[in-house]
């Protein structure tokens, strides 16, 4: 058989050795090449859209980010290796490790695709051509702060890759990397609109940008930078707090003012986060879980902590607290979505004994849908915040307390996450030394950022 495929190929080789060079360089009718396919508008404005698919990795990013600290607990290794993240015994190996790896590099490949060829896209208009450039170079930083976040050193791929020689590149230190993607939001941040039709809600705006700066240069201990870039988009006068935390997260409220960007699910292509984290309420696993720690984070309702507040009672430990505790945290007693949840109490729905009760008490809230439509479990197709408002305030207030430049704005900044309708706890007053501000916005951060992935990070440069 060896021998007759030899015998066969071998004419074939002669005939394609005697085709004119024309022949050979023609573009297969068949298939897609960067000659054919960057042509028209359409078809520019469909890879630029299949860029921002790859926010929706942070449908695995936050659960497993999560479980690497004293926040969420991981009872299985299924489905993203979370549990050895969760008990330090991580390795290389993991599939979850290769899995971001690859996820945001692909995404990377892809912007990088629509940063090289839209320019040349006949009858786009110069507006278009700049935009949709800036959304790309948005994606390709976004995905590399990831990256960096997760990796440390990484390859800086910049260009499209052209052969086998662009496939193996070397890495680049963290900081060169980071410093990049600073320069490269500053100067194709103006490209942005500051905001879109709501026919296009959910993709990448200027203050997006800024934020994911403001996050990346906090993340370098770069304060002053980090501040300014926190206040530009504090400037833009666009976003605001929301009366309703809870709205944000469980899929009623995604086009709030508070939200800057959001990854956007549908019906017919869904989120599996709920199945994930919900509890047998939510139709989820519980496979993650909040901590005693994470509970214990939250304050009293007279703004002092457990240890210091003389409303905190032990044997009603869940009563006169941070409201925010129970918007995020199922605790016993709690009421979703007209369902009252007592895990302590064997036998109920949602309580010992189930195959999915949770093993640490809790359960989680924040990012189940208010009401489950999914195809599987508690899938649905709620969309998942990745920046909002409060963030950038925190930011804000943080970069200035470590810059020792604590000034009004300071107070100001904590105070509207903090005096939230429906939160409403005491304003920080002024006076504070440096280090009494640092442990509040720290505190601040943990509760009001909590399965959003921050958690980790902090941590680190804390």
């Amino acid at each position: 058989m060896k021998i007759k495929r030899i015998l066969y190929i071998i004419p074939a080789i002669l005939f394609l050795s005697s085709c004119s060079d024309d022949f050979l360089n023609k573009e297969p009718d068949s298939q897609l090449s960067t000659s054919t396919y960057w042509t028209t508008p359409e078809n520019a404005l469909k890879a630029v859209n299949a860029c921002y698919r790859y926010l929706k990795g942070d449908d695995w990013w936050k659960p497993f980010l999560s479980c690497a600290t004293d926040d969420s607990y991981a009872w299985s290794n299924w489905p993203c290796d979370v549990m050895y993240a969760g008990n330090g015994s991580a390795t290389p190996t993991l599939g979850t490790f290769d899995h971001f790896w690859d996820y945001y590099f692909q995404a990377i490949t892809a912007a990088n695709n629509v940063i090289e060829n839209v320019g040349n896209v006949p009858g786009l208009s110069d507006d278009l051509r700049k935009r949709y450039a800036a959304e790309a170079r948005f994606m390709r930083a976004y995905a590399y702060h990831h990256l960096v976040g997760l990796y440390g050193d990484v390859p800086l791929i910049t260009k499209f890759p052209q052969g086998p020689a662009d496939y193996y590149p070397s890495r680049t230190p963290k900081d060169e990397v980071l410093n990049f993607i600073v320069n490269d939001i500053t100067e194709f941040v103006n490209d942005l609109p500051v905001e879109y039709p709501e026919s296009e809600f959910g993709r990448a705006t200027r203050g997006a940008a800024l934020a994911l700066k403001a996050r990346i240069l906090l993340y370098q201990e770069k304060w002053s930078e980090a501040a300014n870039a926190a206040k530009a988009v504090m400037d833009l006068n666009v976003y605001e707090i929301d009366d309703d935390y809870v709205s944000l997260f469980n899929g009623t409220n995604e086009m709030s003012k508070e939200i800057i960007l959001s990854a956007q699910w549908s019906p017919n292509d869904q989120s599996a986060l709920a199945t994930w984290i919900g509890g047998p309420f939510a139709g989820g696993w519980s496979e993650i879980t909040p901590t005693q720690s994470l509970v214990d984070a939250y304050e009293c309702i007279d703004g002092k902590t457990i240890s210091e507040s003389p409303l905190y009672d032990p044997d009603h430990p869940f009563d006169n607290r941070d409201p925010r505790l129970k918007m995020t945290i199922v605790v016993p007693g709690v009421v979703v979505n007209g369902d009252t949840i007592d895990i302590t109490k064997p036998g109920s729905p949602d309580g010992l004994g189930k195959n999915n009760a949770s093993l640490t008490g809790y359960y989680y809230k924040k990012l189940i849908p208010a009401k489950i439509s999914g195809w599987w479990g508690g899938n649905s197709d709620n969309d998942i915040p990745i920046f909002r408002y409060p963030e950038v305030l925190l930011t804000y207030a943080e970069a200035k307390i470590e810059a020792d430049a604590i000034d009004q704005s300071v107070y100001d900044a904590i105070n509207m996450v903090r005096n939230r309708t429906g939160v409403e706890l005491p304003s920080i007053t002024s006076g504070k030394s440096q280090a009494e501000l640092r442990e509040i916005v720290r505190r601040e951060r943990r509760v009001e950022l909590a399965l959003e992935e921050h958690r980790l990070f902090d941590i680190r440069r804390w």
